[in-house]
């Protein structure tokens, strides 16, 4: 799912075509919010640290699963992903919050941390880069991954 909002004085636009009202705007931010802060048990993101988002102009949210595919690791999918379906416009975004899911089968490893690097470098090296890390028993050997990035 792709949320795309763009806050001026009168509205909100969600993917260039539907309008949101604040109180819409706002259910959006608030279930990214309890995404993040509720379900991020090992690496806590704390609802405190994410209400900036409440005051943002624009929001956009991409979560995602790992893909299986041979000679490509969990966390090169997920990178692969984001990279096809970004722009340059990344380094556009003044915050970015990195919310990864694994289960306790398959915990997140030192080399797919690592490899968050690549997508640091993708933003402006004064964003303010945000991650948390949760379980869910539910996703086997994939890595649920979530972007949130606003302004």
């Amino acid at each position: 799912m792709e949320l795309s909002i763009k806050q001026d004085s009168e509205s909100f636009t969600f993917s260039e075509v539907a309008v949101l009202n604040k109180v819409q705007f706002r259910a959006k931010v608030d279930e990214v919010i309890w995404l993040v802060s509720r379900e991020s048990h090992i690496v806590p993101l704390k609802q405190e640290r994410l209400e900036y988002l409440y005051g943002e102009e624009t929001m956009i949210k991409r979560s995602l699963y790992s893909i299986h595919k041979d000679g490509i690791d969990r966390m090169e999918s997920v990178i692969e992903q984001i990279k096809m379906y970004e722009s340059a416009g990344l380094k556009t975004f003044e915050h970015v919050v990195f919310f990864i899911q694994t289960s306790k089968e398959y915990p997140l490893v030192m080399s797919e941390l690592s490899q968050l690097q690549e997508l640091t470098v993708m933003f402006s090296s004064t964003a303010d880069i945000l991650w948390g890390l949760g379980v869910d028993d539910m996703l086997d050997d994939r890595i649920f991954f979530t972007l949130v990035c606003s302004k």
